[in-house]
């Protein structure tokens, strides 16, 4: 019997494992994989709900967020198509990667209301419009926001055998090319062996904090929101790159490894703020995907 490589499983696995295990740090949210797995099947179902296909494409345009993390399990296991939106793209480019993927539906944070409402008029594609945080004011926006659509929702949990593992499972459009942005396609075969090829690359245990400096939509965000939840370890979100917070996040979730571009490390290095925090529990840092 053949068993479908999809990372569906990992969140399956690591609920059943590790139910009660502190999953996600996310501002001042704790998740433990029970809620982890809760929320991204309601979310699948909430999908299904609203009217989302096999296939059909999923936008997100968020920083780093447990919702978004939630994303990568539950459009999945919708059997939809996750496409996690560069949020340093200027509003024609997302206008182009919207109507290029043919996305159904867009969920956007309340910091990108103003970048929405300047490319919605050219997005033909968009079914709804729904705010991953506070209440919708906008006309355009659908009446429930994220967290009020996972409540009402019944939790959606595919089976497994039926997952065709050589299906579309991410979307990601490249950046800083002369030509428009170009999709690049993620099976869930790719995801699941690079999941597993970081892991053990990287010795990643169920003892592992890691915090997500690289953004969720770049790349994949370097295979972290799935290496780490199949070993049922510890995912700090960092919304948004500044050096002190990394420090702070270090310090007070003790922190054991993350990942950095160049800049990144540079800012690090040269923060006046670093000498404050106590960064002993830090084991590993990644530049590049360079370990060191």
């Amino acid at each position: 019997m053949n068993i479908p490589l999809t990372p569906i499983r990992f969140l399956r696995y690591a609920r059943q494992q590790f139910p009660l295990k502190t999953a996600i740090v996310c501002d001042a949210n704790r998740f433990t994989y029970d809620d982890f797995g809760d929320r991204a099947a309601r979310l699948a179902g909430a999908l299904r709900q609203a009217g989302i296909q096999p296939g059909d494409r999923v936008a997100f345009l968020s920083g780093n967020c447990h919702r978004l993390l939630e994303a990568y399990y539950g459009v999945l296991e919708a059997g939809a198509v996750l496409l996690p939106l560069n949020i340093r793209l200027a509003p024609p480019e997302l206008a182009y990667i919207l109507n290029d993927s043919g996305s159904k539906i867009l969920f956007l944070e309340s910091q990108f209301l103003e970048m929405v409402e300047a490319f919605r008029r050219d997005v033909s594609t968009i079914e709804k419009y729904v705010l991953l945080d506070g209440p919708p004011q906008a006309s355009w926006l659908q009446p429930e926001n994220y967290d009020a659509l996972l409540a009402g929702a019944q939790p959606f949990q595919a089976d497994i055998m039926s997952v065709d593992e050589n299906a579309l499972g991410e979307l990601f459009y490249t950046s800083g090319t002369s030509a428009n942005p170009k999709g690049v396609m993620l099976t869930h075969r790719n995801i699941y062996l690079h999941a597993l090829n970081v892991a053990v690359t990287f010795h990643t245990g169920a003892d592992a904090t890691e915090l997500h400096t690289i953004p969720l939509f770049h790349a994949n965000g370097w295979g972290v929101a799935h290496s780490l939840t199949f070993v049922g370890a510890r995912h700090v979100m960092l919304h948004r790159f500044d050096p002190e917070e990394v420090f702070r996040l270090i310090q007070s979730e003790r922190v054991q490894s993350l990942s950095l571009v160049p800049t990144m490390a540079n800012a690090l290095i040269h923060c006046p703020a670093r000498e404050k925090y106590d960064l002993s529990s830090l084991e590993r840092i990644s530049i590049g995907g360079a370990a060191s």
